[in-house]
Formats: C-alpha cells, sequence, structure tokens
C-alpha cells in the first residue's frame, strides 16, 4: 500500500484496526470466518495478522502450522507472558500444497501473518489470574506498534475469560467485536450474553485513559444459511431471528457448504481452497461490503 487510509488507524492512534470474533458458542464459524476475510483481504492487498487465541490452534493449522511446524517457534504465549515481540512471534502464512514440513511443501499468502496458538494457551486466564500486570499484554504490543497492517484479526475460544478481556479492553468503537455464528436459533439467541459481556466490559474500563474501553459489536456474521439446495428450517428460523433483533449490524450471509470442514482436513484457507464454493464468493461480498476492494488489479 502506497498510503494508509485512515479507518486503518481510529483517532490516529499507531496500531491497526481490531476484529475480535468472539462468541461463548464452540464449533461457531468463528476460525473459518476470521481465517477467510483475512486471506480475501490480503489477496486484495491489504496486509494483516490473525491472532489465534484458542488452545486447540485452529487458526494456525489453517494457516500452515500445526504443533509439528511449531517446534522450537514462539507463539502467542510468549506474548502474554511478554517472553517475545509480534515481530519475532508472528510467521508468514502458509498452505499445504504437498506432504511434509519442507518449506516446498507449502505456499504462501502475501500480505498475511498468523500469530500462532498452542495447547498451552489453556493456561492464559490462569496466567493472567496469577499477575493482573499481564492484563496488559495486548496494550504493550498495540502501543508500540510501528507497522503497516491493516487489520488485527483475532480468533478467541469461546469463553468470556480474563484473556479475551484483555484483549477487549483495546478495542474503540470504531473497532468491531464480530460474533459469527452458524445458523440456528440457538446460536443467535447466544449473542445477548455477549452484548451483555461487552457492557461489563465499558462499565469497569468507563473514565480509564489507559485504554480505550470500548468494544461494540458493530458486525454479526451468520453463516450456514439456506441454499437451493440446503433448506433446513431451523437455518430459516435462525435467519429470521437475526434479522429481527441484529438487521443493523448483519453482514451478507454465507451460505451453508458441506465441503467448507475440508479446509481443516487440507491445511487451507477456504477462499484459496474452494475459491469457487458459495462461502468462499460469500467472504468476498463480505469484505466488499466491508470497503475492502481489490487493490491488486
Amino acid at each position: 500500500m502506497t498510503a494508509l487510509d485512515s479507518r486503518f488507524r481510529p483517532g490516529g492512534r499507531n496500531w491497526p484496526l481490531i476484529w475480535a470474533y468472539l462468541i461463548e458458542c464452540g464449533g461457531s464459524s468463528k476460525t473459518t470466518s476470521a481465517t477467510s476475510m483475512a486471506v480475501t483481504a490480503a489477496l486484495r492487498g491489504y496486509p494483516g495478522v490473525v491472532f489465534d487465541l484458542d488452545s486447540n490452534m485452529s487458526s494456525s493449522l489453517i494457516l500452515g502450522y500445526d504443533e509439528t511446524a511449531l517446534k522450537g517457534k514462539k507463539t502467542a504465549l510468549d506474548l502474554l507472558y511478554g517472553n517475545a515481540t509480534l515481530d519475532e512471534v508472528a510467521l508468514p502464512a502458509r498452505y499445504r500444497v504437498d506432504d511434509g514440513y519442507d518449506d516446498d511443501a507449502f505456499a504462501r499468502i502475501p500480505n498475511l501473518r498468523v500469530v500462532p496458538s498452542s495447547p498451552a494457551m489453556a493456561s492464559a486466564d490462569t496466567a493472567i489470574a496469577e499477575d493482573a500486570d499481564r492484563n496488559d499484554w495486548f496494550a504493550e504490543i498495540m502501543r508500540s506498534y510501528q507497522g503497516d497492517d491493516t487489520v488485527f484479526y483475532m480468533d478467541f475460544p469461546a469463553s468470556y475469560g480474563k484473556m479475551p478481556y484483555s484483549v477487549l479492553r483495546m478495542l474503540d468503537e470504531e473497532d468491531s467485536v464480530i460474533p459469527s455464528i452458524k445458523a440456528d436459533p440457538k446460536d443467535v439467541k447466544m449473542v445477548t450474553r455477549l452484548l451483555d459481556e461487552l457492557e461489563r466490559v465499558r462499565d469497569k474500563n468507563r473514565g480509564r485513559r489507559s485504554v480505550p474501553g470500548r468494544p461494540t459489536l458493530n458486525h454479526m456474521l451468520l453463516t450456514g444459511t439456506p441454499t437451493p439446495t440446503y433448506k433446513e428450517a431451523a437455518a430459516r428460523r435462525a435467519a429470521e431471528l437475526a434479522e429481527a433483533k441484529y438487521a443493523s449490524v448483519l453482514l451478507p450471509y454465507v451460505r451453508y457448504s458441506a465441503d467448507a470442514k475440508k479446509l481443516y482436513e487440507d491445511e487451507c484457507p477456504l477462499p484459496i481452497l474452494l475459491p469457487n464454493s458459495a462461502p468462499s464468493v460469500d467472504y468476498r461480498k463480505v469484505m466488499t461490503h466491508l470497503g475492502f476492494v481489490d487493490m491488486t488489479d
């Protein structure tokens, strides 16, 4: 990019726009949405970083790094403990094109890095509880940031614990908490608890000058929505409920695809693995809707 758009630096701050993929619901499609949107933006010329903060390591796997590939490398836990800088931890995003772990077994994704996770991230909440100063781990990274990334994509576990809180307190109103949920009425109903949690974070940080403390649900993703061949009644009801309650923040729907789960099997992000699938087409529509036009043309 020749010049950084001011929308990627809210209020003239030095760190990028933050999108936090968060909902207290396992298997909700957070990782699929975070990686698909990040890869789509990167391929269009917008550099970014995916932070994998979940001990199940799903984003890390999709972007080229399993436990074997990460042996001897630093992870998100090193950031939390202050043992490494962002540039020391973030790795070039990539996807598998062959067997093994040699460089030629992977192809790189331009403009995208990943902060890999590890199973040890399951102890992140405990680490913060043992030392309250660790609440500032993300704040310290943001304040010292000097790069040209446009978005930090934060992929969280299905939890509203201390580690998510340590990130959410750094969000301003121009950033966005993005619940990515499957088209199921019970998942849509869980957004209410998320809104309660965001209000708790805002209340706790109201009046503080050290952090923005204003996480806001500006966007919401509904995935697995009906198609001409997928007509589940529950999916239709979920879409109706989401439209009734959250129409102002709903992004274009991401349609169902039985093949979408292959991204984990093939260790390859959806927009690259299945570029013509309904979800890939829809994620491109989502990013265009958010103003990420293709800058590579």
